[in-house]
């Protein structure tokens, strides 16, 4: 049923959504928010960033927030930053999963896009805390909709996915290594009964589905964080992960150092 209602919504012509930009965008199921660069001409293909805001916030704080807003206005990129419901995101295992999500957020992406001239080329998906491991499962069950991915400091909960079928991914994710609300290696919550799933065993998933080895190609510093890149994938896609030695968090300098990757991986 989830990829039905994906497929229908992709072959909506264009004339059946809205054409105008909205403050919030209202959707079945849902709204999100919308800031365009405050320079952009108003015709000019811009680049599209859909942004997942953590636990209890709201799009609102995404658009709201210089440090997020700033950089990807100043490389060029639409910021769309949906509302989770009741303040959640529906990912597999999580304790909140009235909606479905990977639908919900097919249907916001289809919707941006008949508003906005979006460049094929360069539409990402980011997000932080449970944000990001709702990236981490449309990285899984809906790859073809996005060029790259770029988690922070989330990933698959359990029971973590056997395998991810629906294609070959670019995703960098970035990880505190002393993250004690998400931790490297997991956690359960709510008296167990929910599970956060192990970051580098969940990676393992897009090294399979990648079709890369199991060990990087490179690893470097760039500035507080340590990246181990697999760039010769058998797939042609990249994958990244950056680890720094603090808690829960993400700073505008790796969101800027992230959006960079993902727009060269998209080409």
């Amino acid at each position: 049923m989830r990829w039905l209602l994906v497929l229908w919504l992709l072959a909506l012509p264009v004339a059946a959504l809205a054409q105008t930009p909205c403050d919030p965008c209202a959707l079945p199921g849902g709204t999100y928010r919308a800031a365009a660069p405050p320079a952009w001409d108003g015709k000019s293909p811009l680049r599209l960033l859909l942004f997942l805001h953590g636990y209890r916030d709201k799009g609102a704080d995404i658009t709201g927030d210089p440090n997020i807003a700033g950089v990807a206005h100043r490389l060029g990129f639409l910021l769309v930053a949906p509302d989770g419901d009741a303040g959640s995101w529906g990912h597999v295992g999580s304790p909140h999963r009235a909606r479905d999500d990977v639908a919900f957020l097919t249907a916001v992406l289809a919707d941006a896009k008949a508003r906005w001239p979006v460049d094929p080329n360069t539409v990402v998906a980011g997000g932080f805390s449970q944000g990001g491991s709702m990236v981490w499962d449309l990285a899984c069950y809906a790859a073809p909709l996005f060029t790259a991915f770029i988690p922070y400091a989330g990933g698959f909960w359990e029971p973590l996915p056997d395998s991810c079928l629906s294609g070959p991914v670019n995703l960098r994710h970035t990880h505190g290594t002393h993250d004690s609300m998400v931790p490297m290696h997991g956690r359960g919550i709510l008296h167990n009964q929910y599970h956060q799933g192990d970051i580098l065993q969940g990676f393992t998933r897009w090294k399979a589905a990648d079709q890369c080895a199991a060990l990087p190609d490179q690893t470097g510093r760039e500035g507080d964080l340590i990246c181990s890149g697999w760039q010769s994938c058998a797939s042609g896609r990249k994958l990244e992960m950056c680890l720094h030695g603090g808690d829960h968090a993400m700073i505008a300098p790796w969101l800027d150092a992230s959006l960079r990757w993902a727009i060269a991986a998209g080409r």
